[in-house]
């Protein structure tokens, strides 16, 4: 069968890291697949390229308001001939249902990345397009869950499907005299890196450094909040990283506090490095970390909190909490393989063949 997978942009992101895990091996897929985004390309792009896959960069606004991108879908969709059109993200979701049905196509198939936040109006309007799909998969129980009870899919339309996780390469530690704390994210508000700076700020520990690896919108704010809290000397932003497993080979603790996650690829990566992770108890995340046991849970919104948590597990001992990492490590290595998910993946096409 020939798959066309249509997503919103193909340069940095979590569905970018989606498809750069599943065509890691070509070998393991049983079927054709192209890549196509309605707004830019970038690194993934490249990526799938190279690996020798047909991609497509409609290179427009990515905004469900855009309607004039179901009809660039529509042609693509012609041109392209597919037996089965997946989509993923909400504006590709909008568009792509639509353009696949007008096409034709028998069978859709639909992709809910995160948990949405949706207004009555968005809820009507997506509990419509989904009409015409035929699965809906939601990347973690919480995302299906929330569709479900929102009313935007009947249940039997849902189906969960975890994201794959490439094994990152470790590299050498280099010994520091200083506890390591590590972020990797996009530095949007959505992933609340300004409540990890003012938390860090209130730790008792002085022998501890914050390194935050990413890019966004809220880089200059927060830039500008660690100067006021006179912690230039104290956290370092990297930027973007291709490779953020060079940092997190060389991380203390993984944060993630993100106020939502519909599966948190990142803190997956850290456990399969065995870096003891804490995070918000958001979306899929409870659906592989379990609070004190292969790591840690916080509300998102209760700073004291993560604060009291941050110098508990900074007070540990060190055998401690390298039997919490290897816990984790345990817990997340065997989960999420590249051969799992494209097992069932292609297990979900293979019943409309």
């Amino acid at each position: 069968m020939k798959i066309l997978r249509i997503t919103t942009l193909l340069d940095f992101g979590g569905q970018e890291k989606q498809y750069i895990s599943f065509t890691e091996k070509p070998e393991l897929l049983n079927h054709e697949y192209i890549f196509a985004a309605i707004g830019h390309g970038g690194n993934a792009e490249k990526i799938l390229l190279e690996r020798g896959f047909e991609v497509y960069i409609l290179d427009q606004k990515v905004s469900v308001r855009n309607l004039k991108n179901i009809s660039k879908l529509y042609r693509l969709i012609k041109e392209t001939k597919p037996d089965i059109v997946h989509t993923a993200a909400a504006e590709a979701n909008f568009l792509g249902v639509i353009a696949a049905k007008l096409a034709g196509v028998k069978v859709i198939i639909a992709e809910e990345i995160g948990i949405p936040n949706h207004s009555s109006i968005a809820k009507k309007m997506f509990r419509y397009t989904y009409t015409f799909a035929d699965k809906v998969i939601g990347v973690s129980n919480s995302v299906k869950e929330y569709l479900v009870s929102a009313g935007e899919i009947p249940e039997r339309k849902g189906v969960v499907l975890y994201n794959p996780v490439s094994i990152p390469d470790r590299t050498a530690k280099i010994h520091r005299d200083y506890f390591n704390i590590i972020f990797v994210g996009r530095l949007e508000k959505v992933k609340n890196v300004e409540m990890l700076i003012r938390a860090f700020s209130q730790i008792d520990s002085q022998n501890t450094h914050l390194t935050i690896v990413g890019d966004g919108t809220e880089k200059d704010q927060l830039l500008h909040l660690t100067q006021q809290l006179n912690l230039r000397h104290k956290i370092t932003f990297t930027g973007f990283s291709s490779s953020p497993a060079d940092f997190l080979s060389n991380a203390d603790l993984f944060v993630l506090p993100s106020f939502s996650e519909g599966f948190g690829i990142a803190a997956v990566e850290a456990m399969m490095l065995k870096v003891p992770t804490l995070c918000s108890n958001v979306g899929g995340i409870p659906e592989f970390i379990s609070d004190s046991e292969n790591g840690w849970l916080f509300n998102p919104h209760d700073e004291k909190k993560l604060v009291i948590l941050l110098n508990e597990i900074l007070s540990m001992d060190p055998s401690e909490l390298n039997e919490v990492a290897i816990k984790g490590y345990m817990s997340v290595i065997e989960k999420f393989t590249i051969e799992k998910y494209i097992q069932n993946l292609e297990s979900l096409y293979n019943e409309f063949a």
